[in-house]
């Protein structure tokens, strides 16, 4: 992830990078992110994140455990400090994806200074 992120900042200084979740345990990457990055925490609530990967198909967080949801409030519980470093937050739950979209938009165009 870490070659991944370095290559993307190298070449695309000007690019939107989706990282997943778990980046922000590796701190040397995470730390490359707010670095050289304007950051945007994506929050939701764990009962959206399940919905959203069983939308997609993926199965697997349901696979093997009726204690799933649960783990999934811990894992997100235990990274919210990390996710709490970067410059935005946007509650992703509060509202339909589009609204959220468009804060989104505004939020990133305010922080780059980007007229239009």
């Amino acid at each position: 992830e870490r070659r991944a992120v370095e290559e993307a900042i190298q070449i695309y200084p000007e690019a939107v990078i989706a990282t997943p979740g778990g980046l922000v345990s590796d701190a040397a990457t995470f730390n490359l992110l707010l670095a050289h990055c304007t950051t945007v925490w994506l929050q939701a609530d764990p009962e959206d994140h399940m919905k959203r990967v069983i939308a997609q198909g993926d199965m697997r967080p349901m696979a093997d455990s009726k204690e799933a949801m649960d783990d999934l409030k811990v894992i997100l519980a235990g990274r919210a400090a990390f996710y709490s470093k970067a410059e935005f937050r946007l509650d992703t739950s509060a509202q339909p994806i589009e609204p959220t979209f468009a804060s989104l938009r505004r939020m990133v165009r305010d922080a780059l200074n980007i007229q239009g």
